[in-house]
């Protein structure tokens, strides 16, 4: 792990999109990355990262590297990989604003414990999901997070927009994505 940071002293941003990293890369790079201490931004997308990757990235999460923004778009991290990252944003980070799981094959079951981990945790506030199973509870879930006089989730930081039709929540896509920081 401090060979990342000896050889990579002012690492900011890492982009290692469709590079077949999977569940090991994921794993090894995780691991290298704990005790960074400039990465501010990591795109893993369409890496077919499943979810013990994504749990590997859980743990990375908990460590409350100043990590920024993570992307994970179009992997296949699911609900088990979701909740294990859900629950590290929910009790250990601070630092991490932005996550991206769009496309990810998440459920009602994760994307409802995304939620309850935005609701704990102040500090993440750009979260992009469209592309998973939106149902019922879940459309539920971030229409109450982006509801009222303080929306915890602000329209403009998030790719879903809420509306009803016949008293029924459901999640449209907004077409509000961060590519760099």
């Amino acid at each position: 792990s401090s060979g990342i940071n000896a050889e990579y002293g002012g690492l900011t941003e890492l982009r290692l999109c469709k590079h077949g990293i999977m569940d090991f890369g994921a794993s090894q790079l995780a691991e290298a990355l704990c005790d960074n201490n400039s990465l501010l931004f990591l795109d893993l997308g369409c890496n077919k990262i499943s979810e013990d990757g994504a749990k590997a990235l859980a743990g990375l999460i908990r460590q409350n590297t100043p990590l920024k923004k993570l992307s994970l778009t179009s992997n296949r991290i699911g609900d088990n990989g979701i909740v294990a990252i859900s629950e590290a944003v929910a009790t250990n980070n601070c630092n991490l604003t932005t996550l991206m799981v769009n496309n990810n094959g998440i459920t009602e079951k994760g994307l409802c414990a995304l939620a309850a981990a935005l609701r704990l945790n102040i500090t993440l506030s750009n979260v992009y999901i469209w592309g998973n199973e939106l149902r019922n509870t879940a459309c539920d879930a971030f229409e109450r997070l982006m509801d009222g006089n303080k929306p915890r989730i602000l329209p403009h930081n998030t790719d879903i927009e809420p509306y009803k039709v016949d008293g029924v929540t459901y999640l449209s896509e907004a077409g509000h994505y961060i590519f760099s920081h």
